[in-house]
Formats: C-alpha cells, structure tokens, sequence
C-alpha cells in the first residue's frame, strides 16, 4: 500500500501543478510602496505642477464633470509631469491634490475650495483641448499656465440677451415635446425670459440658491394660473415646463455618475443639492396654488394619470415632440454657452433620444425602461462624437437627456400633495424619480459600452478609425500598461495607469518606438520633461494649502 502510494503521488502532484497552471489575479496595490519613475524633483516644481493640476479640476468640477472624470484627468496631467504618485481627492466643494517630490521628502499638498459652479462648455471645451497637449507632451508647466490664465479669464462667447433666448426657446421646445399647444408654448418660452431675466438680478445681491429656485417656480405658477383663469389652458403643461427649466441646472446625472463610479461621499452631496432645490421649486409653487385657492381661482389637474408621461401616437404628434425635443437640445447648448459647431450634433442627441422613447412606448415598454434604453444610446453616441469631434462628451450627454426629465410627474406629485392626495402624489414622485435615474445610469453604462472605443482598440475602433480622447473622459476601469525608455526605469518595472487615455501598450512597445509617455510622441521629439524649467509658480508663495480663490470668479 505504501507503495502504491509512492507510486501515485508524483503523478498526482503533477496533475496538480497542470491544473493550477494559468494566469493568476494580481496582488492588491492597498499597502504597497509606491513605484516612481521620476527622482529629483523640487518641491517648488512639484508645487507648479499640482497649482495646475487643481485648476484644471477646479473648472472641470465646477462645469458639472463627474468626479471619475475629474480624478483621472487630473491625475494623467500630473503623471504627464512626471508626477506618477498625485493623489487627487474631491468633495463636493473641496479639491485636495498631493504628491512627494523625493522618496523620504514631505509632501505637497494643495487645497482648493469650489465656489462658483457657472456652465461654460466652450471653456470646457478648451480645456479639454489644453488637456490633450499636456499629456501628448511639448507644453511646459508655464506654457499650461499662462494657458489657464487666458481660459478662465476670457468672458463667456455669447452675449447675456442671447443666452436667455437660449433659455426661451429651451422651454419652447419642452413645452412641444409635452404636447402643449400654440399658446401654451409661447407663455413658456416668454414666462422662461422673465424668470432667467429676474434670476439674474436676484444673483447679484447674493440670494442663495434655492430661493433663487423657488422664485422661478412661484413666476411659471403663476403665469399658468393666469393663463388657466382667462384662456382656458390647462395648467400643468406650463408648469412642468418651468420644472424642467429649473432641474437642468441641477447635478443630478453627475451624482448618478459618482455614485455609479465608486464616489459615494460627491454623489451623496450632489443628490443632496438636487433634494434641496428641488424642495425650492415645491415650495414656489405651494405658494402661488394655495394663493390661489384662497382668491377663490381653483385649477383643476388629473393626477390619477396612468403615467408620467403621455406618449404620442399621431404622425403630427410624433413629429411635434421629436422636433421639440431636437429644438430644446439645441438651445440649452446656447444658453450654456457651447461652441456653434456643436448645436447640431446636441439638437440631433436630443430628437434621436425621445424618437427612441416613443418607439419604446408604442411597443410596450415602460416609460422608466425607455428613458434607461434611450439614455445608453444618448451616452454612447456622445462618446463617439467626443472621440471624433475631440471633445468632452458631457456637452451631448446633458442636451441629449436634459429635455427629457420628468417636470410632468414632479408637478403633479406636488398637486396631489397640496390636494392632499398624498398617496397619488407619492406614485407619482416616485415615477418622476425612476425616470431621473434611469435617464443618469443610461447614460453611464453607454459611456461604459464605448469605452474600449476611448482606447482605440477592437475592430469597431479600427473601422471607426477613432483614437481615445485623453482628457473629460469617464475612468471606467481600463487598465494599460507602460513600458518606460526612461535610462532611471528599470525595463521589468512598468508603470500600470488606470484610465482611457491613448497610450502605447507593452506589446506595441517592444519595437523601441515607444517614450513612456502619453499620446506617442513622434519620432525624433526629445523629453521635454528632461529639461523642463522651473518656474516661480504665479501668485503662489508657500507650499502649503491655497485658499481656493479663483480671480476669474
């Protein structure tokens, strides 16, 4: 028997090493010293470095990014820079960068605080643009710099009068997209004038916010009542319209996205901040309907509808909404300031998008299904036309989805709350918020399918012929891994980055054409880190934290 044994075991202890034979999970990097592929930085060149990594996340933040997008954009500028260790860390209104400029030196850190949240998507799109020259190499921290300077300090493209025709022809076309008639639109797109005009003047003696959201709400309230007591218009089509109106302003796609992404704390804070200003508008609209009430002026709205939302199913209906929806996308892009070549493309997102709704609606499915569905397609089309245009994507994701969210549903839960038919109003707040959410997610895993997209990789890619955008794209997991030509890199220790960016892979390596860098700089360019100056950092004196004034604000 012993023998027997004997005899087995080599066999088995073989048959053993073949089946675990294969490729293992990599170690965890929690606990690990950090790998450099840089040393002899100084502390005042560090501190250049992350001054322009926390301004670049500043305006990306305060455009209503996604912090994913954020973290990775600042993190791919620091290690363009030599940086590779930058920690980036973001709140809701704080931004905290740091990094070690030697092995066994103290780190720099910079905190920067977020006070102003203006949307400019030409600014943004320049600074996707500066981003993708950073991290192709050739701009030196000065050069970035002064970049930076002109860029925040140049003032919006468009005049304010136009913005607000923006705003107006934004409502017009929601009001179509719901179905409202001549009239109705028309008060919409007049009464949305007024409240962007009295909203404005209320910003410059500083009145937060949500009365700011509740003052917009009591004005469309009004003027529906109004409109109800001497034409005979029904109500709610104006006032969701106004809630419409209101929301887009809000973060409420961001706080899916961060919360999609891992960044539970931002995404908590940024669901908060819709909460609370969607109370705002509640409040200015219990206020003008119980006033009218007690003036003896009753309205009367059918919150028992079997949805939130109706879906049409006329030829002219159809065409009515799909064109509102195409002109409403359109003229929140001027309204918030993006570069004229990109109206068409978010006036198409737009109509493509509620197309795809109705279709949905006709063949059964239901409106918190159909908003998801149409929402993927919104996301991964605007990563395309990201890709192509070199642009960030989030200015086609907000006009694509933004005509779409509920107000109808949220207008009339707020009713049946003042009716006191809390049960009614409950359904239909909870219709309102699915259709929110399943817009934000949507949107996120269509950024997420096209993400090997961002990469250039696949066969999809390379009929496309697309290369990935280097800057305000989503950190969706996609690791690459480097090989540095760098003479202090040892050649087995690659440096792994987690992000989108085009960078040169192992296998495209091995050819001795690759500079460890991002974008692939061409043949014959030197380092232009190996060289780089270091420059006073401007308005910066000491290497502690920065008080987070802006001097475009």
């Amino acid at each position: 028997m012993a023998d027997n044994r004997r005899r087995i075991s080599p066999s088995l202890r073989r048959g053993l090493r073949m089946g675990l034979r294969g490729p293992r999970e990599p170690a965890s990097t929690a606990g690990q010293r950090r790998r450099r592929s840089h040393s002899g930085l100084s502390d005042r060149y560090t501190r250049q470095v992350l001054d322009l990594t926390i301004r670049l996340a500043e305006v990306m933040l305060s455009s209503g990014s996604g912090t994913a997008d954020v973290v990775a954009t600042a993190q791919d500028v620091a290690q363009s820079y030599q940086l590779t260790d930058c920690v980036v860390d973001i709140t809701f209104t704080t931004i905290i960068v740091s990094a070690q400029p030697e092995p066994d030196a103290d780190p720099v850190t910079l905190v920067r605080a977020v006070r102003n949240r203006t949307t400019d998507y030409t600014r943004l799109t320049e600074l996707d643009d500066l981003v993708r020259r950073i991290t192709t190499g050739g701009v030196t921290p000065e050069e970035a710099h002064q970049a930076m300077d002109r860029l925040t300090d140049r003032p919006h493209p468009y005049p304010r009068w136009l913005a607000t025709l923006g705003w107006a022809g934004f409502a017009l076309g929601v009001a179509m997209l719901l179905g409202g008639s001549w009239i109705t639109c028309g008060l919409a797109a007049a009464t949305t004038a007024v409240i962007d005009r009295v909203g404005r003047l209320l910003n410059r003696v500083r009145l937060p916010f949500f009365f700011l959201q509740a003052a917009g709400a009591a004005i469309a309230t009004a003027v529906a009542v109004v409109a109800s007591r001497f034409t005979g218009q029904l109500p709610e089509t104006l006032i969701a319209t106004g809630i419409v109106v209101l929301l887009s302003g809000l973060t409420l796609v961001g706080a899916v996205q961060d919360a999609l992404t891992g960044y539970m704390v931002t995404a908590a804070a940024r669901l908060g901040d819709v909460i609370f200003m969607t109370a705002g508008i509640v409040v200015g609209i219990v206020m003008v309907l119980q006033l009218s009430a007690l003036l003896g002026n009753d309205i009367t709205v059918d919150v028992a509808a079997p949805a939130p939302y109706h879906t049409p199913d006329t030829p002219l209906s159809i065409f009515g909404s799909v064109f509102g929806a195409a002109l409403a996308g359109l003229c929140l892009m001027i309204a918030c300031y993006a570069p004229l070549r990109f109206l068409p493309a978010s006036g198409l997102a737009s109509g493509v998008a509620q197309l795809l709704i109705v279709i949905f609606g006709l063949v059964g499915f239901g409106q918190v299904l159909a908003s998801g569905l149409a929402a993927i397609a919104v996301g991964l089309a605007a990563t395309l036309l990201s890709i192509r245009r070199r642009a960030p994507a989030i200015v086609t994701v907000m006009a694509g989805i933004t005509p779409l969210l509920p107000g109808l549903a949220v207008f009339r839960a707020v009713f049946a709350a003042v009716e006191s038919r809390f049960n009614e109003g409950l359904g239909q707040m909870l219709a309102a918020t699915a259709i929110a959410l399943a817009l934000g997610s949507g949107v996120v895993m269509g950024e997420f399918l096209s993400s090997p997209l961002r990469m250039g990789a696949g066969w999809l890619g390379r009929l496309l012929r697309v290369e990935g955008a280097p800057g305000l794209r989503r950190a969706v997991g996609v690791g690459v891994t480097l090989r540095s030509t760098r003479a202090d890199l040892k050649a087995d220790d690659p440096l792994t980055v987690t992000g989108s960016l085009p960078l040169v892979p192992v296998a495209a390596a091995s050819d001795g054409r690759s500079d460890g860098h991002y974008g692939g700089r061409p043949e014959g360019q030197t380092d232009g880190s190996q060289t780089m100056p270091e420059p006073d950092i401007p308005g910066s004196t000491e290497s502690g934290s920065r008080d987070g004034t802006d001097p475009a604000a």
